[in-house]
């Protein structure tokens, strides 16, 4: 990529309107005739920088959905002809250049001002704090999204923003770059060194005129003398004050007492202060029993606060199941009001070009993007000592390294040999063992990179007698020969692929080292970062492209924020590669359906005028809870009892128990509920024109529904559908009147005995794939859809809708291309909805095997209609015990990483 003419083609797509990709053509060749550039661009880089520009204008960028307590009264945009946005103009013009197209940061424009203004208006005088939290995705752009918001509250008057940058030196010092970059203008190293003329990096090149004050810089945490030693006290700075600092207690409490020393009363502040706390969920939360002595990172950040008289409090996660479990009424003298959220949520909508949980679990995408790992525990199991011995690489890692090379070379071949290309293997919590793997890598990459060098320009025959170009080949048959790239073009770029790369250990030990994506800006940094938690949170792997990931997997929020392989993947997402733990994959699809649900749940509040505490009684009640609650209470001995609301939801039996026993019983449940209905009513056709049309009964009664629900056997792995909880909801509803959809395919044959005579009803039996999972939460079961977990088509939540409803549904969902999701139906239900499923199931490695005949399992799904004008929610209560639980979810693994001290993993 020849990246001064990636420059100005930017520069002038953000002045000019170009649409067709003809256009952007004719826009880069006129900017690559220009004389001073240099090298000059050949017709390879020139259609290369056209293809990059189309990506980036591609990307769309949704608006924000904001829920709010009523009171606030908006300012920012009345006082616009007032500020000086200065801080923000020369933000934006630095997105625009860095591939942002105009459209997207347009609509960070309008997000930044929501948010800026719902924090509160500094100039109001007296004693005010206001409380918010912004949800978005993980590695989607919060950073860019509060560096945003922090050059437009500087713009409007916060004088004191401190930014706590999660609970890593390394995460800390990587936001720290972002902040000097898109906020100071100026390496915050030479600035906290007192060096005289100080490098612009950023924002300070497009106009050097003006800089925030930094107090913390790459190399240095808040340290008081440091800051001291500046020279200038906090209530003087004529420009806004800037810390970067790390979610720790000895920091925090350096911080509150030289800002209580340094304040004129010796007491406090008079100047607004805004607090950023990236990935709030982390550490911020208190998750103490008494109100009166929370714990320390919540108390300290609530007295930081509590030091200036004007506060606002922001907090970012991806996760925000723990943030909502805060006790909004606790507030003690000392440290004022908590965390909560208690003024507003805003959820971010991901950009088109965001690659996350969905894609790798849930699309039709993820069965190439995901490889699940099962054979991993001889080699090192999930439980391991500190002192396990790794003599060797497994198969499968190999499989990895060799993916990590290849996409490599293809991406030269894209015209991306110059970008970042990241690999992360993090398959233990400690050090000693990361080590271990990272010295085998090594050993494995030198052999790899001495046989590229010997063989690439060989011929391909020639070349393949080497084992470990023969394994390279394979790799390339296996995942991207598909791809338009062919082996013997790739082959050939192999050794400038595999030359540059590194193995680096990313972790707490002394061997840890650094990952200077900055240093490498021209030519791209390809390393394989070994490590735990410190590459966990927060921490960005530029250019990541293959993941290779064993860690236990029973920690909710932990376990989505190690999803380092999501973000932005422009040209090379076909690329990516995820190896995982088959269960680990299975929560990763549990959880990030839940998390797309509370995003729903924003959007729908936001549309009928609710509040953060409502939102607060959404997730609390919201059915992925019971997972996150356990999780809290698993330390404590009591049972787990969690209160769930189903108005609006859809649960299934998507667990099948592997036994011929509850099979046929199952069916014979079916079959039996058939009968019943049958004795009252004919159904009617779902598609009348349809052969094997699915059957629908009308105005059932609650009796023949809970005689059914009571007769299936469900799998105890699945606590969502626990029979007795589910019987318990529907009575206290008084859900009369059902409709139950007796489903059939219409792509069955009955010539493979796919058609049932079903007391007298054609039912075309619906193909599905299963899979048997080796974990002990899903023993002895059968899960449909592997991780996905779904029994039922898109779209059957549909049936039974007047209409109407189904018109109305349409208008919802507008011009989109994407199909309509399930929840636009369900929220025009009126009527329960009884899901009758009959499978023909097979494992994946039959699916194409027409000569095995599959299994037929009956299967169920319950779609419970929102709550009606003025009916108040009754909750499921569930109840685990904590034995019984531990058997089914594993104990909680060890949160923090990379502690030598203790001996289990």
């Amino acid at each position: 990529m020849h990246e001064q003419l990636l420059g100005f083609a930017r520069t002038a797509m953000a002045q000019r309107v170009a649409q067709t990709p003809a256009e952007i053509l004719g826009i880069v060749q006129e900017i690559a005739a220009l004389p001073f550039l240099s090298p000059r661009p050949t017709a390879e880089h020139i259609d290369a920088v056209a293809k990059q520009i189309e990506r980036e204008y591609e990307v769309i960028l949704g608006p924000a959905h904001t829920i709010q307590a009523s009171g606030h009264k908006p300012w920012l945009r009345a006082r616009a002809h007032k500020i000086d946005f200065r801080y923000w103009s020369r933000y934006r013009e630095f997105l625009i250049g860095g591939g942002m197209s105009e459209h997207v940061v347009n609509a960070v424009n309008a997000i930044t001002d929501t948010i800026v203004d719902l924090a509160g208006d500094p100039s109001t005088p007296g004693k005010w704090s206001r409380r918010g939290l912004v949800v978005g995705h993980v590695q989607s752009g919060k950073t860019a999204n509060y560096l945003g918001v922090i050059n437009k509250a500087a713009d409007a008057g916060y004088r004191l923003v401190i930014l706590i940058a999660g609970v890593h030196n390394n995460l800390r010092s990587q936001t720290q770059e972002r902040v000097d970059f898109g906020f100071v203008g100026r390496d915050s190293d030479q600035i906290l060194s007192r060096q005289v003329n100080v490098d612009r990096v950023g924002v300070g090149n497009i106009n050097p005129t003006f800089t925030a004050t930094a107090y913390t810089s790459r190399a240095y945490d808040f340290a008081r003398t440091k800051a001291e030693s500046l020279g200038n006290p906090l209530q003087n700075s004529s420009e806004p004050v800037i810390l970067v600092i790390k979610k720790n207690p000895s920091i925090l409490k350096n911080l509150i007492d030289w800002i209580r020393g340094t304040s004129a009363s010796q007491g406090g502040l008079t100047l607004p202060m805004l607090v950023i706390d990236d990935e709030a969920d982390n550490a911020s939360v208190d998750t103490s029993k008494d109100q009166s002595a929370p714990r320390t990172i919540n108390r300290l950040i609530r007295e930081l606060l509590s030091l200036s008289t004007r506060n606002a409090y922001i907090g970012y996660t991806a996760t925000p199941f723990a943030n909502i479990f805060i006790d909004p009424d606790s507030e003690n003298d000392e440290q004022g009001k908590d965390l909560f959220p208690r003024d507003f949520i805003v959820g971010l909508d991901a950009p088109s070009n965001y690659v996350g949980a969905r894609e790798f679990f849930l699309s039709e995408d993820s069965d190439t993007l995901t490889v699940e790992l099962d054979q991993t525990e001889d080699w090192l199991p999930v439980k391991h000592k500190i002192d396990w011995q790794i003599e060797s690489l497994h198969p499968t890692l190999v499989e990895a390294i060799d993916c990590f090379v290849l996409s490599k070379a293809i991406r030269v071949l894209r015209g991306q040999g110059e970008r970042h290309h990241s690999m992360l293997v993090n398959v233990s919590r400690f050090t000693r063992v990361q080590g271990d793997v990272a010295k085998e890598i090594s050993r494995h990459l030198i052999a790899l990179q001495s046989a590229a060098q010997n063989r690439h320009a060989m011929s391909p025959d020639a070349a393949l007698r080497d084992p470990i170009m023969r394994s390279l080949h394979e790799t390339w048959e296996k995942h991207y020969s598909g791809g338009d790239e062919g082996w013997p073009e790739i082959q050939k770029e192999l050794h400038r692929a595999a030359a540059g790369m590194q193995v680096v250990e990313i972790n707490a030990s002394k061997n840890s080292g650094r990952l200077d994506y900055r240093a490498h800006a021209e030519t791209g940094l390809n390393v394989i970062a070994v490590g735990g938690n410190s590459l966990s949170r927060g921490f960005t792997l530029e250019g990541l492209t293959v993941s290779y990931f064993l860690r236990n997997t029973q920690m909710y929020d932990t376990l989505l924020q190690m999803g380092r392989w999501f973000g932005y993947r422009d040209g090379f997402k076909d690329l990516c590669r995820l190896f995982v733990r088959s269960e680990a994959s299975d929560w990763y699809g549990f959880i990030a359906e839940a998390t797309e649900e509370l995003r729903d749940e924003i959007r729908r509040m936001e549309l009928t005028g609710l509040t953060p505490m409502d939102f607060g009684l959404a997730v609390r009640s919201h059915p992925g809870t019971l997972l996150v609650t356990a999780r809290e209470k698993m330390r404590n001995t009591e049972d787990i009892v969690r209160e769930v609301g189903l108005s609006g939801k859809m649960v299934e039996s998507s667990a099948l128990i592997a036994s011929d026993k509850a099979r046929i019983r199952n069916i014979e449940a079916v079959s039996q509920v058939t009968q019943r209905m049958l004795a009252h009513q004919q159904p009617v056709p779902v598609d009348p024109q349809v052969t094997l049309s699915s059957h629908l009964f009308r105005g059932i009664g609650t009796d023949d529904v809970l005689d059914f629900v009571s007769s299936f056997g469900v799998h105890p792995g699945q606590l969502e559908m626990q029979t007795a909880p589910l019987i318990a909801y529907i009575r206290e509803r008084q859900l009369a009147n059902w409709d139950v959809v007796v489903v059939s395919s219409s792509r069955a044959k009955a010539s493979e005995g796919d058609v049932l005579d079903w007391h007298g009803l054609d039912i075309g039996l619906q193909d599905r794939i299963v899979e048997q999972r080796k974990t002990s939460r899903f023993e002895n079961a059968l899960l449909v859809s592997g991780t996905k977990r779904r029994v039922a088509s898109r779209g059957v939540e549909r049936i039974g809708l007047s209409d109407e409803e189904m018109q109305k549904v349409k208008e919802i969902h507008g011009d989109s291309k994407k199909s309509i999701p399930d929840h636009l139906y369900r929220a025009q239900r009126t009527r329960p909805l009884l899901m009758l499923h009959l499978l023909r199931t097979k494992t994946k490695e039959h699916a194409d095997a027409d000569e095995v005949r599959g299994e037929i399992y009956a299967a169920y799904g319950l779609s419970f209609p929102k709550l009606g004008s003025g009916e108040s929610e009754k909750l499921v209560r569930y109840t685990a015990n904590l034995i019984a639980y531990r058997e089914l979810y594993g104990a909680v693994d060890e949160e923090q990483d990379d502690e030598p001290e203790s001996s289990d993993a």
